[in-house]
């Protein structure tokens, strides 16, 4: 079965600079509808394709994703 990558945000640190977004080989990233505490729209996974490459977590400056790979 082929790997799926799920991404962790820490949306009271994500401050919508959208490099992930710009970034991502599947553009399954977009931000959200909400603000977070900070006023700013947090990053968001908003489909299934993500395949756990790591990219975003990698160009976010705030440090705030992480990407997880579920291999079963």
């Amino acid at each position: 079965m082929k790997a799926k990558g799920k991404i962790k945000v820490e949306q009271e640190f994500c401050k919508a600079c959208g490099f992930c977004i710009e970034f991502c080989p599947k553009q399954v990233l977009a931000l959200a509808k909400v603000y977070n505490l900070a006023g700013y729209y947090p990053v968001e996974l908003v489909s299934e394709d993500c395949t756990g490459c790591g990219i975003c977590g990698l160009v976010c400056p705030e440090a705030c994703i992480e990407v997880f790979l579920d291999q079963s």
